[in-house]
């Protein structure tokens, strides 16, 4: 079967590879000059398998309250007459609930864990050899409530295979000796 993808971003290559390896014949098609030239441009190259917290969770509705009409929030609601945005709305605020949460957290989770493994299957099958580092990410609570939220996190991340461990001060400033002028740490 000939596929034609369309976007030359991450997931288009990505999606391009693994259709050509199942024996199909592709062709990528990109508006762009060259490959990675639009949302998946200059993002890093970080894989984040422990933010796997969705958007919709119970602490969305009042940030996204704080954020309206802020053009520089990190999630843009316009709120229009329309009723098909007002039905997303709804949809959006119920998988805010926090056993809707928790059931996407686990969905996504997951998919990073595969996503991962994935990619270091590739690595060593292709000999892909780039500047890739695989010491996880430190996250820093600024508040006592924040820190719960976030061991309980780790406790379920956990549960589902990611390795995660909880670091006190000194244990940050292992990690990141630059975090030792930081006043809240």
């Amino acid at each position: 079967m000939h596929v034609v993808v369309l976007g030359a971003g991450l997931i288009g290559v990505a999606g391009a590879w693994y259709l050509r390896e199942a024996g199909h014949e592709v062709t990528v098609l990109d508006r762009q000059p060259a490959p990675a030239l639009e949302t998946s441009f200059a993002n890093g190259g970080q894989i984040s398998v422990s933010h796997a917290e969705p958007w919709a969770n119970p602490a969305a509705p009042r940030a996204i309250l704080r954020w309206l009409g802020q053009e520089e929030a990190p999630l843009l609601y316009r709120p229009r007459l329309s009723p098909r945005q007002w039905a997303w709305g709804l949809r959006f605020l119920m998988e805010c609930l926090p056993q809707r949460t928790r059931a996407n957290t686990a969905r996504i989770l997951d998919l990073a864990l595969r996503s991962q493994a994935e990619l270091g299957r590739l690595r060593a099958e292709m000999g892909l050899a780039y500047d890739q580092r695989s010491r996880g990410i430190l996250h820093v609570y600024s508040d006592a409530a924040s820190f719960r939220h976030g061991c309980d996190g780790v406790a379920a991340y956990r549960a589902r295979g990611l390795e995660m461990q909880i670091v006190d001060r000194v244990g940050c400033l292992q990690i990141e000796p630059a975090l030792a002028e930081a006043r809240a740490l």
